[in-house]
Parts: C-alpha cells; structure tokens; sequence
C-alpha cells in the first residue's frame, strides 16, 4: 500500500490526499501492533509524517496569506508543488524504509518470538541479584540527572546518557516479577520525572521518552482497536495541551520570575485551556501548527537553494557523519548539533534566543535536491532500521538488551525536527556507551561471574543464568 502511495506522489499532484492517506496507513499500523510488538519505529514515522506532511497542508489550505484571523500568520514561503513534490516521496520513502518489518525469528520485534523474549527477561529480572541491579540503574540515573546539571557542557552528554539508563532500570522494575514496592517506585520516579519538567519548562523527556516507552508498557495486552484508539488519542490529547500551555508557563517561570508553586500554575494553566470552547478552533490551533510545522522550516530551505545558494553535494552531512565518531577532543570545532548553524547554512537565516532546524528533511534537499533527497532520506530510514535490528540480533545473547533501546532511541523519536548530526551522533556514541557499560558492568545485563565455568572454558547461555548457574561475562 505505501508502495502505490509513493508511485501516486511521484506521479501525480494529489499531493494533500496522500499526504493524509499515509498519515492513516501510518496510524493504523501503530494501533494493530500496539500490544503486539514494540511500535517505536511506527511512532518515528508517524511524528515525521505528522509535522513534515500534515501540518503543512495546512499551511497551503488554511493559514494562507489571505487567513484573516486578526493576527499574522506564518504562512509557507514556496508553492504547494514545490514543497510537496519533494517532502512527499521522501517521507515516504524514508517511513517504508524505516518500518520495513524485520522478519526474522528471533530478531523481530513482534508477536510469539518478542513475547518470549519477553517471558525469558522476567525470569532473568525475577533473580534476587537483578532486583537490586535494576533498584542501581535507577537510582544512578537520577543521581547522574543531578551531577549533569553542574558540569561543563563537554561532559554533559555522558552524563545524559546515565541519566537515561534511568529508564532501562524503569523497565527492569515494571518488568520483574513479585518486585515489592514496584507501583511505588514507579511512581516516585514518574513524579520526579514531571517534578523536573515542571521546574525547568523543559517538557521534551516527558514527551518524547514517554512516547518512545508507551508501547512497553502496553506489550501482552489484549485490547481492540476501538480501546487502543481511545488509549492513543488520549495519549495525543495531552501532548497537545502541554504544548498549547508550554509557552505561557515558559512566560510567567522564565521572563516573569513567577514565584509561587509551578505545579499549581501548570494546572491552572492546563484548566483554563479545557474550560475554553472554542480550544479546537483552527484560531485557537494556530500556536500548535506554529510550533510543529516543520515543513516551513524546510520550505525555507527550498527557496534559498539553489536560487540563493547551491546545492552541496553532501559536503555538510560529510562532516556531520564523521564527526559523530571523533571526540571533541581530538576535534575541538567539529560540528555541534543544533539548528543555529544549520539555519544559517541552508535556510539563510539566523536565530537567537530560541531553538529550530531545518531537519534531515532540509538537509536533504539543501544537499542533494529532489531525487538525491529522495534516496537520502531512503538511506537514512535503512540507517536507523539497521542500528534497530541490530539490538535484536545481539538480544539473542543478551535479552535484556531490548530494554535499553529508549536509551539508544530516545533522541530518534523527534529527529525529523533535529537534524542528521543528532541522529548519527545519539546511535552511535549512545551505542558504544552500552557496550562500555556491557563491559565494565556485565551484570546489569544480567551475567555474572564464576571461576569454575571460566576454567571450563564453556561459553555461557543466558539459559544457564535463569536456572541459576553463574557463568562467564564474556560471552562471543
């Protein structure tokens, strides 16, 4: 189906009804895996989809130049032709590439062989030793959280990385059978997690990790379509309204040193936006396609190059990739991530003060035009599916493994807003962070040591730890 959707863009000018038709294939797919597999790839896609497809047909059908909503509108600065003749094929494109099913028995991330994965990780976790593991990863992510905040920004992402661990230790938790306490801890540390958010006006971990999460959490259930449509668009609900009361709370916290509780504010704030009536109003909707249409950033791209500026060749991207495996020390001005520079390069456009991109979406085009474009963003939906598979090839030795993906997917859930740079740099320094934990650390993953296997020289099962046999560290 998502094969003749991408013939159609390509071929013909329907480009807002398929822009919704993939939306719709797109939804469907998360709601008839929600329960059955894990839907992170799904929700990648369906975030891109959302704010570099959906939202800009609105831009071309109802926040035009002649909207009259008494107040300005930022309306898309290139024809619906141009924008969507490209943005159309490559989301598409990139979000077959990306959702490609796996398909292999025991490297899938669905159905009868996820679920005994699943069943083998509670046996590992249920041991006594793992109870207090998962109670450390907990505790040092949010011990990390705190030592983040005061440390030179070189170090800062290191630290983020433990603090994301956090959210391993979380499934660990959920995830063990007979945990004493477990709805209490997970409680306390959903509150810190809300705490923290509501102290800084930062809701991105709320959003975002809780997104790339949810479908965990929601594994073995037998819900229908009718109740997981109920559960998601709930889900949806909320994260509208966080980002409909974000900038006034940002306002009154940040520029107007408000000094009373911030929790009672956010929910004020929150009841004010429920008790209007006219919330859903495409006037009142407007601060929302303001803030995630990120096809007028990419729209802006588009008009510079290449009557302004010329096409790249990848010579940006070059450096990006390359610089996501050299440390910053060895490399002191290599490319930092972030959409001041990239603003500036391909849209010609300078910011100060606040944070946008142009997306590897932007990227894309700026580098390489439509069809190069087109076979990037391709590429890059491969890219992200293999790193994905990957976890699931070495989780046939080291099943808890799995439980560490929101660790190593976390920033890809809103990358099609980022830019290539984080998505290169988050998989691939986040992967060698689990590998060096893996190492200094085996028994987080479940191994443990004993000399008489050793000098038995017998490579251990993970089979042998759930019967109780305490095996080598390193196996492979």
């Amino acid at each position: 189906m998502q094969g003749v959707v991408l013939l159609l863009s390509l071929l013909t000018n329907w480009y807002i009804p398929l822009s919704y038709i993939m939306l719709a294939i797109i939804f469907m797919m998360v709601l008839d895996k929600l329960g059955k597999g894990l839907v992170l790839r799904e929700i990648v896609a369906l975030h891109t989809i959302f704010i570099c497809l959906a939202m800009p047909t609105l831009g071309y059908t109802t926040y035009t130049r002649t909207s009259n909503f008494g107040f300005w509108v930022k309306y898309m600065p290139v024809t619906e032709e141009t924008y969507f003749g490209f943005a159309l094929p490559a989301i598409i494109a990139f979000s077959i590439a990306l959702c490609w099913p796996l398909g292999r028995e025991g490297k899938t991330d669905q159905g009868a062989s996820l679920a005994a994965k699943v069943d083998l990780c509670r046996q590992i976790l249920s041991r006594p030793a793992m109870k207090r593991v998962s109670l450390i990863i907990l505790t040092t992510g949010v011990v990390m959280f705190f030592a983040m905040t005061v440390l030179p920004s070189a170090l800062q992402f290191i630290f983020s990385l433990f603090y994301f661990t956090a959210f391993a230790g979380l499934l660990y938790v959920y995830y063990t059978p007979s945990f004493k306490y477990k709805w209490a801890i997970l409680s306390l540390f959903v509150l810190f997690i809300f705490y923290n958010a509501l102290r800084t006006g930062m809701f991105t971990v709320v959003a975002y990790m809780g997104i790339t999460l949810f479908s965990f959490f929601f594994l073995g259930s037998k819900a229908g379509i009718a109740r997981k449509l109920v559960f998601f668009l709930f889900g949806a609900f909320i994260l509208i309204i966080i980002q409909v009361v974000k900038p006034e709370f940002r306002k009154s916290t940040w520029r107007q040193n408000y000094a009373g509780s911030k929790s009672e504010l956010f929910f004020n704030l929150m009841t004010e936006q429920l008790a209007k009536e006219s919330m859903f109003s495409m006037k009142a909707f407007y601060p929302i396609y303001y803030r995630v249409n990120q096809g007028y950033n990419v729209a802006l791209v588009m008009r510079r190059i290449p009557e302004v500026q010329p096409y790249d060749g990848g010579k940006n991207l070059s450096l990006s990739f390359a610089s996501a495996f050299v440390p910053r020390l060895l490399w002191p001005d290599k490319p930092e991530a972030g959409g001041k520079f990239n603003m500036k390069y391909y849209a010609g456009v300078s910011i100060k003060g606040w944070s946008t991109n142009v997306g590897p979406l932007g990227e894309a085009y700026g580098s390489f035009g439509k069809f190069g474009g087109i076979l990037f963003m391709c590429l890059l939906g491969i890219f992200i599916r293999g790193v994905y598979l990957l976890v699931f090839v070495l989780s046939k030795k080291v099943p808890l493994l799995v439980f560490w993906l929101p660790v190593l997917f976390y920033q890809i859930t809103y990358s099609a807003e980022t830019d290539s740079l984080q998505i290169f740099n988050s998989l691939i320094k986040s992967a060698f962070f689990i590998w060096g934990v893996y190492k200094i650390m085996p028994q987080w993953f479940g191994l443990y040591k004993d000399r008489y296997i050793m000098k038995r020289r017998r490579k251990p099962t993970i089979q042998d730890q759930v019967n109780g046999a305490q095996v080598s560290t390193h196996p492979g």
